[in-house]
């Protein structure tokens, strides 16, 4: 997979490809931020940083500028920096963008010093002198040496600052995971009574990118440190029920008995650009979920919400461990 800033760190993908549904796994890859050609989008300091706009221009069709082929290959994909749209290059060497309009996300917002943030939103803290984010786990705000104030995770301002211990970082969490690709088959949960799916089963590709977004460290307790990395997460069915790019974050926790990388994201009914519609009365919005486990298991579902709290299973990928 070739780099650029608009690339993706990070790419989990569920191929659906062949004719054989059996599941198989690439090696991972070096997401180390020292590396000239990686995607996220650092500061002169090394802190990551969202994309600017223009380098979000620099993904859409343009006379101008260095060609795709450059770094990648004909047909190659990136995700953009807005968590949403995908660029493809092309044989001309210009990158041409798909121009969905972009969905509020259905995974909550926070609230500081009396006003509304939407998940994902950077703005100052009001000490003038950090800056806060509305985290997966709620509000987050940088350390800084120039005030005491502790609000809030620690938002982390580089890939490579520590989170409760030496060597557990942003980097290390895109770093270990196992590998980068594999391939599953998709198996709708039809043998139910209560509001059955019916589709045939068909096969799901997933890819998670880190396009410079949050990067969070939680520590409720000692014992219990975790990373949350704001991401973008591309979930597609072969059968077109799913074609999503969904705001998203990958957690690692460097606790516990279960020693995986987990992702979540939701989006509602409407919002949806696959043909999928959830066959029940008063849907709410879907969920998105997908687990690594260091052992090289991993799982990725789609689940629904029926009558307003009744949650239930649309379908899911799986893999054993080797």
């Amino acid at each position: 997979m070739m780099k650029s800033l608009l690339a993706s760190l990070l790419a989990l993908t569920f191929v659906a490809c062949g004719d054989d549904d059996s599941p198989s796994v690439d090696a991972g890859f070096d997401a180390s931020p020292s590396d000239a050609g990686h995607d996220a989008a650092l500061g002169e300091d090394g802190g990551a940083e969202d994309a600017s706009a223009e380098e979000v221009d620099a993904a859409s069709p343009s006379d101008a500028g260095p060609s795709c082929l450059d770094e990648y290959d004909v047909g190659d994909e990136i995700v953009s920096a807005d968590h949403c749209n995908v660029c493809t290059c092309g044989a001309e060497g210009r990158f041409a963008c798909t121009e969905r309009v972009c969905p509020e996300t259905a995974d909550g917002s926070c609230e500081y010093a009396g006003t509304t943030h939407a998940y994902g939103e950077r703005f100052p803290a009001t000490d003038d002198c950090n800056e806060c984010v509305c985290a997966a786990s709620g509000l987050a705000c940088t350390r800084r040496a120039c005030s005491e104030a502790e609000e809030g995770a620690i938002l982390l301002e580089a890939l490579d600052q520590p989170c409760g211990r030496e060597g557990f970082t942003a980097q290390s969490v895109l770093q270990d995971i196992p590998f980068t690709e594999l391939d599953a088959p998709f198996v709708y949960e039809r043998d139910r009574d209560f509001y059955p799916e019916t589709r045939a089963d068909t096969t799901l590709r997933l890819s998670l990118h880190y396009v410079g977004g949050f990067l969070v460290c939680r520590i409720p307790s000692e014992t219990q440190v975790a990373m949350d990395i704001e991401i973008a997460a591309r979930w597609r069915t072969a059968d077109g029920a799913f074609d999503e790019v969904l705001h998203a974050y990958l957690r690692k926790n460097d606790f516990g008995f279960v020693d995986s990388w987990t992702t979540v994201a939701s989006r509602r009914p409407g919002d949806l650009v696959g043909d999928y519609t959830p066959d029940c009365l008063d849907p709410g919005s879907l969920a998105f979920a997908a687990e690594i486990g260091r052992d090289e298991s991993a799982s990725a579902t789609v689940s629904k919400t029926c009558e307003t709290d009744i949650g239930l299973g649309v379908g899911a990928a799986t893999i054993a461990a080797p």
